[in-house]
């Protein structure tokens, strides 16, 4: 009996070792599949944040494309909008105290993406206003290009006279 006692503590000792060994096998299975799943969650969110950061930038950099754009439009309209323009010359010289002598739209350009328009504008008033004058015209809203220009002093007082040709742009639809 006391064999078989034996035998049986041996066989209990044993089933209990291998299933020990198989508890412990198993949890550290279930670490290491835990350990590489938290890293594959930890890369997916470290992308997931980059992605995010790229799209912030992306978002940036198409609000800033599109006020550039916007800016853009005002300054080349798709019409030429010469009303408009000639009422802000007009304007400006009023605001300047120079007087416009002529008037003249000169032939258009039709370009690939733009058409350019140029006008020769004549006109006198004091140096100080006609220089400030010009200096209006070439940092209004609208783009607008001086492609020539003469100033000389009038005939008959102290004023300046210029004869000045500029052009300004419009889209192509």
């Amino acid at each position: 009996m006391k064999k078989l006692d034996r035998l049986c503590l041996a066989i209990v000792v044993i089933i209990s070792a291998v299933c020990g060994y198989w508890t412990v096998s198993y949890g550290n299975k279930q670490r290491r599949q835990i350990k590489q799943e938290e890293e594959i969650f930890s890369k997916r969110l470290k992308d997931l944040n980059l992605a995010d950061t790229n799209l912030q930038r992306l978002k940036a950099t198409l609000d800033a494309t599109r006020l550039e754009l916007e800016t853009l439009n005002e300054r080349v309209p798709e019409k030429a909008k010469m009303g408009e323009f000639l009422k802000k010359v007009d304007s400006l010289m009023k605001e300047r105290q120079v007087v416009l002598i002529q008037l003249e739209p000169q032939p258009t350009v039709e370009h690939k993406l733009y058409t350019r328009i140029s006008v020769r504008l004549l006109f006198k008033g004091s140096f100080v206003n006609t220089y400030r004058l010009i200096n209006d015209l070439e940092t209004m809203h609208r783009k607008l290009i001086i492609e020539k220009m003469r100033i000389s002093k009038s005939e008959n007082d102290h004023d300046c006279r210029v004869d000045l040709t500029a052009a300004v742009f419009a889209r192509h639809n």
